[in-house]
């Protein structure tokens, strides 16, 4: 994906990219998104690992740590991706783990929310 050419198709909205087609991601990875109704690279990157991640586990597909880190791999930097392992080695390991708690804790809070409601209405 370091192609130039590549690189300019895609800007220019020519070459439609499959998550089968990011760094890190096979057939599974994309059967395993689908399910949460992310079916295209586009998609990906506008849902962003750390909220794919979450609705993963929300879902029940129980992904691994390194499911976190090679869907941020995939997307930075677009489009050419960066391995899972530096990902999971390097500085965002923290802030990622972090940004996944936070997602959670809220997602808890909303449905907490939701539920006094229903009970006082």
């Amino acid at each position: 994906m370091r192609n130039s050419k590549v690189r300019q198709r895609i800007a220019a909205g020519k070459l439609k990219l499959r998550i089968r087609d990011l760094r890190n991601l096979g057939v599974k990875s994309e059967q395993l998104l689908a399910g949460i109704g992310i079916r295209s690279a586009d998609e990906l990157r506008r849902q962003g690992a750390v909220r794919s991640y979450a609705e993963l586990r929300r879902a029940g597909a129980s992904p691994s740590l390194n499911m976190l880190w090679a869907l941020a791999g995939a997307l930075e930097p677009w489009p050419e991706g960066t391995h899972w392992r530096e990902i999971a080695r390097g500085d965002a390991r923290l802030s990622l783990l972090l940004a996944v708690e936070d997602l959670e804790k809220s997602a808890q809070t909303r449905s907490g929310d939701a539920r006094v409601g229903r009970l006082a209405g």
